[in-house]
């Protein structure tokens, strides 16, 4: 059976109907807005999005008590989460995956690469994205000195705690008293209309008022909870993150637990009074026919000031979309989850300096693997350079290069090449020792 989605009904609708408000006539109870037309335009995505930050602050779940638009669209997509046959029959066709709610489901990690394992993965879980664009954000940079062509900024992360699974995800977003601006602006619209005896618009402000009271109250008590697979086997999972696109690459040092939680690690909803979402979803439809049925009963003035409660709370969720929820999110991962590891974020000019960098920093078990993965050159001067490199780092050596290094080129190498890539791999020794004092003392803990 096929069932038309309310909205799309609605837009069709004039925005205002009866007789126009500029006539000869002192009686103006001859035009009525069309306030269902309204409600779909102060539309429900926005609407949504607010909902879903209840869910990261704990505060905004008691501060819901003002008559908010979007109610359909609410209701359709927490709806489904009740597993309820009657909402599925109502609202067919919707996904019913919670990472769309926490606006997870775009989110595509990095490529890893295992120092010690062999692990290689081309795609990541979303909060690995959260960790690159954290450092990115966050982390303040320090400049190594050397060549500069294509710049990379290497982040190295200490992983010093064993990550907590199945943790909570929350953290203050915003003051309290900003929820105060649209319980005002409802409330004083709901007391302007009994003022002047228009009992419909009142009984209608205060009646979405509590809807949307109720339903911030029982839907916020869903969780955001994070959580991981385990290891079977209790190795270092050093490695890698990398990212071609954003020029970045973070080392990751710590147990196979912390990995683990960066690369494959995911989050749900967990939702205490799911079976009394589907009766919030009920509710907020019942609301939205409601409203459409009965608010032309009322004044112009009434319904004016209806309008206006919904545009003030519309304003508010529309500013609430506005934060940057992603940044949010791999802040309290960080802090949550990580336990506020440490963190050393560098710039280093070349690609060549970065990845040895990396090398030097990393230690892995075949560093050969992964110079050849990063820097996939195969030519006379690049083998005979990582040839060279190679062995210094296996041998715990210095990079440091003479000049009469260059006077054992085989004929026909490219003498101006081999001196400009030993120049990136001094540079980024340089750079590894200056990282050695820093990480002596202490490094960024956020």
């Amino acid at each position: 059976m096929f069932i038309p989605q309310l909205p799309d009904i609605l837009d069709r609708r004039a925005l205002y109907s009866g007789n126009a408000p500029l006539n000869n006539s002192s009686d103006s109870s001859g035009f009525s807005l069309d306030t269902g037309g309204m409600a779909s335009f102060f539309g429900g995505e926005v609407a949504v999005t607010a909902m879903t930050t209840i869910h990261l602050d704990p505060t905004r779940r008691w501060l819901g008590w003002y008559n908010s638009p979007g109610t359909y669209e609410v209701a359709r997509r927490y709806g489904r989460v009740s597993d309820s046959k009657l909402l599925e029959g109502l609202f067919p066709g919707v996904p019913t995956d919670l990472a769309t709610l926490l606006g997870l489901e775009g989110l595509k990690g990095t490529k890893y690469i295992g120092a010690h394992n062999g692990t290689i993965l081309e795609e990541t879980g979303p909060f690995s994205a959260l960790l690159m664009k954290h450092s990115v954000d966050h982390l303040r940079m320090v400049e190594i000195p050397g060549r500069k062509t294509q710049p990379i900024a290497v982040t190295i992360t200490e992983l010093e705690h064993p990550p907590n699974n199945q943790a909570v995800l929350r953290t203050p977003i915003y003051p309290p008293i900003v929820a105060g601006i649209p319980i005002l602006a409802s409330v004083g619209t709901a007391v302007a209309c009994g003022v002047f005896q228009d009992w419909f618009s009142f009984s209608l402000i205060v009646f979405g008022i509590i809807v949307n009271g109720i339903s911030c109250t029982v839907i916020g008590a869903g969780e955001f909870v994070f959580q991981y697979p385990n290891p079977r086997v209790d190795v270092p999972g050093d490695g890698i993150l990398v990212s071609d696109k954003d020029r970045e690459i973070i080392v990751l040092m710590g147990s196979g637990d912390a990995v683990n939680s960066i690369t494959l690690g995911s989050a749900n909803l967990r939702f205490r009074w799911r079976y009394w979402i589907k009766w919030c979803a009920i509710l907020l439809v019942f609301q939205l026919i409601v409203q459409i049925l009965l608010i032309p009963q009322g004044t112009l003035f009434g319904q004016i000031m209806f309008i206006g409660s919904l545009a003030v709370s519309w304003a508010y969720n529309l500013w609430l979309c506005s934060i940057d929820k992603e940044s949010i999110q791999g802040d309290v991962f960080v802090r949550g989850v990580l336990r506020s590891p440490r963190f050393w974020r560098y710039n280093l000019g070349t690609r060549t300096s970065a990845v040895v960098f990396m090398l030097l920093t990393l230690k892995p078990k075949d560093p050969g693997k992964i110079l050849n993965m990063l820097i996939p050159n195969d030519t006379t001067e690049w083998l005979k350079f990582k040839d060279d490199i190679l062995s210094r780092i296996r041998t715990n050596q210095a990079l440091r290069f003479e000049t009469s290094i260059l006077d054992t080129l085989a004929p026909g190498q490219d003498k101006g090449l081999m001196e400009l890539l030993y120049s990136d791999a001094e540079a980024a020794y340089e750079g590894y020792l200056h990282h050695l004092s820093r990480s002596a003392t202490k490094g960024t803990s956020l």
